[in-house]
């Protein structure tokens, strides 16, 4: 079934593809440490997010903050956008209209999500992978890497179009960290891009 990229399903299915995949587990070995992602919104989000099941795919991340969490984004960009979609920060997600919502979002420019930012964190070690799934933004700040870049980067690199590799020598993606440590390892990231073209993208 194909998913929302960033969805909490997304998510849950590359973590259990990746414990079940024997090449990620080969990868993957001897890694350790954590990849801190962030994915920064621009045009192609928008045009994404103009539809309804996109929309469910953020919220799905979004539900898993306690309002005290959501209440750190006042004044950011992130709380920024929020209140241009119409919604406080405290709102129920449970309320949100995905159908609104995405009539909301199409009518966003650039502008409007300049500096937001989605942040996440994959963690293989020893071949199983531990964590997958959306962070807040000040959670895994001491991570061995991160892997940042604008929302279009990442979606060519999870449908498989492009490698982590191939968007960072571009610029198109930046990876920050040990990277004499990434060098002795690149069959574990090539084994996550690998991985992540396996999950049909919506």
């Amino acid at each position: 079934m194909a998913v929302v990229f960033g969805s909490m399903e997304w998510y849950e299915q590359v973590k259990e593809l990746a414990n079940k995949d024997e090449g990620f587990k080969k990868g993957t070995a001897d890694w350790e440490g954590a990849v801190r992602t962030v994915v920064i919104m621009d045009e192609e989000l928008l045009k994404d997010y103009s539809r309804e099941e996109y929309v469910r795919g953020f919220m799905s991340t979004v539900s898993l903050m306690s309002k005290e969490q959501r209440a750190q984004f006042e004044g950011t960009p992130m709380g920024n956008l929020m209140k241009k979609l119409g919604y406080s920060l405290d709102v129920d997600i449970a309320t949100i209209d995905p159908a609104e919502s995405a009539k909301r979002f199409s009518q966003l420019t650039l502008d409007d999500v300049k500096g937001v930012e989605m942040h996440g964190v994959f963690e293989p070690y020893h071949g199983i992978l531990r964590e997958m799934r959306p962070i807040m933004p000040d959670e895994y700040k001491d991570a061995r890497f991160t892997l940042s870049g604008p929302y279009s980067a990442w979606k060519a690199l999870c449908s498989g179009k492009q490698t982590s590799v191939q968007l960072v020598m571009s610029g198109k993606m930046k990876l920050e960290g040990d990277m004499s440590y990434m060098m002795k390892h690149m069959a574990a990231m090539n084994a996550l891009t690998k991985l992540y073209s396996q999950i049909e993208l919506v």
